[in-house]
């Protein structure tokens, strides 16, 4: 009876080592179960685009895409937008980088007084309480303290965001970054001296809670993601379209297009028949008919507007400073053409001599 009571408890430990974290600090960190769920996705070579941090109805979400293998660092193969809750994102993005720190053989320390302000929290500040939550910051990429009124950090306070100064810093998501769902460092010296296996080269902890727990992130969500990116101070990209400074130099561009056509064409109407002839000559050599030149313009102009319209930025800097430049080059060439006519004509009209020619 007894060795049957021994047997007993070995299996029920056996049953319950799968469970249980593999190092103490992780078990505490996931003590309410937040990690333990089923995954057999492999996570290789996926990826994750932290997009922006919005709220709606005094609730913060991280918005998110997600890419399958061969996205080109997030330029294609898009599984989908999605969002978050602000807390299980960075609870899950901070255990990721610990892990990555880990698997390069350095150590890294999680803020745990800033991680506990991603729930409600008391603070007394000037002999008055107040209760605390972190949320997004205005340009939707970072986070900042919110102040409330009441427990549940439902009603937001008119006291300023951070009273006493809380240092939050530690809460870090690289937004408008592809980060790869799993770290590689390429080194082997990893699986010897930490034990990990070859299941971390496939698992992602940041991956698997962002797909488990994930929410549709509809029209409204990207609607309201994309402005929160707009309203950023960076200049690069910034949600799914144009940043304000990019839509700056898209009207420069456009306009500084449109004056070089006009004014090559004010220039062609001066040009001399001979002039006007050798330029024909050049176009039918090239094989186009000179009638289709204005529908080859008007053509180029649509695609612009067409990259311009599905967010294709690189294509659209390329072609509309491609099309500056040839539109000044042949104002330019024009009216040195014409100056040069005209240098000639006056040559030939009074001599070297200033005097009338016979």
């Amino acid at each position: 009876m007894k060795y049957s009571q021994i047997l007993a408890t070995l299996l029920l430990l056996a049953n319950a080592l799968p469970f249980v974290s593999a190092g103490g600090d992780e078990q505490d960190e996931d003590d309410d179960g937040f990690f333990y769920f089923q995954d057999s996705n492999d996570w290789s070579d996926s990826a994750i685009y932290p997009q922006s941090c919005v709220e709606t109805n005094g609730e913060a979400d991280v918005v998110y895409k997600m890419f399958k293998s061969g996205h080109n660092q997030c330029k294609k193969k898009q599984t989908g937008t999605y969002k978050l809750d602000l807390e299980s994102f960075i609870r899950a993005y901070t255990r990721q980088v610990k892990e990555e720190y880990e698997a390069k053989g350095a150590d890294y320390d999680v803020d745990e007084d800033a991680m506990a302000y991603l729930e409600c929290q008391q603070y007394y500040y000037n002999n008055n309480l107040y209760y605390m939550k972190v949320g997004c910051r205005d340009t939707g990429k970072g986070f900042q303290m919110h102040a409330y009124s009441d427990q549940y950090c439902t009603t937001r306070s008119s006291a300023n965001y951070n009273l006493g100064g809380i240092d939050i810093s530690g809460l870090r998501v690289n937004f408008d970054v592809c980060k790869s769902c799993v770290y590689s460092s390429g080194n082997n010296y990893n699986d010897a001296y930490y034990g990990y296996t070859s299941a971390y080269e496939h698992d992602s902890e940041l991956c698997s809670v962002a797909n488990h727990y994930a929410q549709s992130c509809n029209r409204s969500c990207r609607r309201r993601s994309n402005k929160a990116g707009s309203s950023s101070s960076r200049s690069g990209y910034s949600g799914d379209g144009f940043s304000p400074v990019g839509k700056f130099f898209l009207w420069v561009l456009s306009i500084s297009a449109i004056f070089f056509l006009l004014a090559g064409l004010a220039q062609r109407k001066k040009m001399s028949k001979q002039d006007a002839l050798i330029e024909e000559a050049a176009i039918k050599s090239s094989g186009v008919d000179k009638k289709f030149i204005p529908r080859i313009f008007i053509g180029l102009i649509l695609f612009i507007i067409f990259l311009i319209l599905f967010r294709k930025k690189t294509l659209t800097w390329f072609f509309l400073v491609t099309l500056n430049i040839a539109l000044l080059a042949y104002w330019m060439q024009l009216k040195n053409k014409a100056e040069q006519n005209a240098a000639v004509s006056g040559f030939q009209l009074y001599g070297d001599g200033g005097g009338t020619a016979a």
